[in-house]
C-alpha cells in the first residue's frame, strides 16, 4: 500500500509520521498520480507548525499531509478527463494545496501539467513552485528588465536560487544577501554579481556602495521582519519593495509616511493571488517548464531526502542547514 506522511496536530517536525494510505480511485475530473519527487517549501513548514497567516491556517485540516508540489506518472484518470492518460509524466505546484508528501495521491486534473522528455522529476519538483512564484514576481508583480539592479534576500535559498538565475538570465544585476560565507559562494554560482553576508557587513551600506549611492530598482524580501525596514533604505527613488515571505517573522505594521522620502512603491506578492485563475497558473507553470528545458533554471542541485525522512528535512530547513531546493523522494 502507498505510503503517506500525516501530522495529527500542529507541532515540531516530529509530529509528521509515515503511514500506509490508499487514496482510492480518481473522481470524474481527477487523476491519480504515482509520485516520484516531492518539493519541500517553507509554506509546508508554516502549515505544520501553525505559523502560516491566519487565512491560510483557517483552511488547514488535521490530520495534515503537507506538500504543495510533486512530479510523477499518471496512474489512473477519471471518466471526464480527456487530455491525460495513464503513463503521462506530469507535475503540479499550487500554493494553497496540501497532500503532496505521498507516494500516490488524487488531484484535480486541470492542475496537472505535462512534462517533456528532456526534464527529470527531481529537477521539476525542485523548482516548479518556486519558479511559478519567481515568474509572478519578476514578470508580473515587477517586470525585471535588462540593466536593472535587484537586492535579493536569502539569495542561496530555494526561491532565491531560482530568482537569481532567472533574473540574471534576463540581464539584471542581482545583489544577494545570505547568512554564511558558504551560502555566499552558492549565491554567486547562481548568478548574483555580489553576495553580502549578513552579520559581517551592513547590507544597506554595502548595497549603496555597490550601486554608487543610487540604490536598487527593486528589493525582493522573503525574510521579513529582520531585514524589511532597513531594506527600504537600499531602494532608489521610485523603486519597489516586494515582500513575499517572512521566515524571520511577520513584518510589523508600517506607516505609509515611511515610503514618502524616495517615493518607494510597496507590494506584497502572493502566489495564491497571482495564480488564482487556472489559466494564469497553467501559463506560469508552462513558462517554468520551458525555462527548465532551456537550461535557464538548471543547476538547482537540490538536497534530497527519502519520504520517510520528511521530519529531518523540515528540521534541517528550519535550522538553516540546507542550501537551495529540498526534495523528498518516493
Amino acid at each position: 500500500m502507498p505510503l503517506t506522511i500525516f501530522a495529527d496536530t500542529v507541532g515540531p517536525p516530529e509530529v509528521m509520521k509515515l503511514v500506509q494510505h490508499d487514496p482510492g480511485p480518481p473522481g470524474s475530473e481527477e487523476i491519480r498520480i504515482l509520485q516520484n519527487a516531492m518539493g519541500v517549501n517553507f509554506g509546508d513548514i508554516h502549515k505544520r507548525r501553525g505559523t502560516a497567516p491566519p487565512h491560510a491556517m483557517a483552511q488547514v485540516k488535521f490530520p495534515l499531509t503537507p506538500g504543495l508540489e510533486a512530479s510523477g506518472i499518471v496512474e489512473a484518470v477519471g471518466a471526464n478527463v480527456h487530455d491525460l492518460r495513464p503513463g503521462d509524466r506530469v507535475a503540479y505546484a499550487v500554493a494553497s494545496m496540501v497532500g503532496g508528501y505521498a507516494e500516490s495521491r488524487l488531484i484535480d486534473a486541470q492542475l496537472a501539467v505535462k512534462l517533456p522528455d528532456d526534464t527529470t522529476d527531481i529537477d521539476v519538483a525542485a523548482v516548479l513552485y518556486k519558479g511559478i512564484t519567481v515568474h509572478g514576481m519578476i514578470r508580473s508583480c515587477y517586470r525585471v528588465e535588462q540593466g536593472q539592479t535587484i537586492l535579493l534576500h536569502a539569495a542561496a535559498g530555494g526561491v532565491g536560487s531560482v530568482l537569481a538565475r532567472w533574473a540574471s538570465g534576463l540581464g539584471a544585476r542581482v545583489i544577494g544577501t545570505v547568512s554564511t560565507r558558504e551560502k555566499a559562494a552558492r549565491a554567486l554560482a547562481n548568478g548574483c554579481s555580489d553576495a553580502i553576508v549578513l552579520g559581517e557587513e551592513d547590507f544597506v551600506a554595502r548595497t549603496r556602495e555597490l550601486t554608487n549611492g543610487r540604490g536598487v530598482d527593486v528589493v525582493y524580501d522573503g525574510v521579513g521582519e529582520a531585514v524589511f525596514r532597513r531594506s527600504l533604505e537600499a531602494i532608489c527613488k521610485y523603486g519597489m519593495m516586494v515582500s513575499f515571505g517572512h521566515t524571520s517573522g511577520m513584518v510589523s505594521p508600517l506607516d505609509p509616511v515611511e515610503l514618502q522620502h524616495n517615493g518607494i512603491y510597496l507590494t506584497r506578492f502572493s502566489g495564491s493571488t497571482y495564480n488564482s485563475r487556472i489559466e494564469d497558473y497553467r501559463f506560469r507553470a508552462g513558462e517554468v517548464i520551458k525555462a527548465i528545458s532551456a537550461g535557464l533554471l538548471s543547476g538547482a542541485n537540490p538536497t534530497t531526502y527519502p519520504l520517510s525522512e520528511a521530519a529531518r528535512a523540515h528540521r534541517d530547513i528550519e535550522e538553516r542547514r540546507t542550501q537551495g531546493p529540498v526534495v523528498l523522494l518516493a
